[in-house]
């Protein structure tokens, strides 16, 4: 059997014998916390058309959490990829950016970055998110919200914690 051969029958072992997770906790074990510009502020103009849009404009291309299922205390994953059109092609949207679990209807965790920039361009930013050692086992879902003039920011990601 050949190299690639054998590589795709055992990525199909995975994905069909329940071990998907892994390739989030492998994900996840890559990632360091913080931000990455991915693409300058033209080629985020040349793709939204920025010129007829009224600025700032934010445009969130990517959230998403890994793993997708966790144990209670287990670190979480959580990645965000943007794009910020600016007034100015250097001026930054500063405002307060709020993370919260909720589970049940309830929020379990809160945390306030009262000092949160979106920068001008394309970029990845990655935090991570630790669940109490108490956590329940069931659904829950990691709320981002940003509000600073008419830059506007709701995310809802559920994810699974496992008894």
């Amino acid at each position: 059997m050949s190299w690639s051969r054998t590589v795709v029958v055992l990525c199909l072992c995975f994905a069909l014998s329940g071990c998907a997770g892994l390739v989030g906790k492998t994900r996840r074990a890559m990632r360091e916390p913080g931000e990455r510009l991915l693409d300058l502020p033209e080629e985020v103009v040349a793709d939204y058309g920025c010129g007829e849009r009224t600025l700032p404009h934010l445009e969130v291309e990517r959230s998403e959490v890994n793993p997708k299922r966790v144990q209670a205390g287990a670190a979480l994953n959580h990645r965000i990829v943007y794009a910020l059109c600016p007034t100015e092609v250097t001026e930054v949207v500063a405002g307060t950016l709020t993370t919260q679990v909720r589970y049940k209807g309830r929020i379990v965790m809160r945390d306030e970055d009262t000092a949160f920039e979106f920068k001008p361009g394309r970029w990845s930013v990655d935090t991570f998110v630790r669940l109490p050692e108490d956590a329940e086992t069931g659904v829950y879902a990691l709320e981002v919200s940003f509000h600073e003039g008419n830059v506007r920011l709701e995310e809802s990601i559920t994810f699974g914690v496992d008894g």
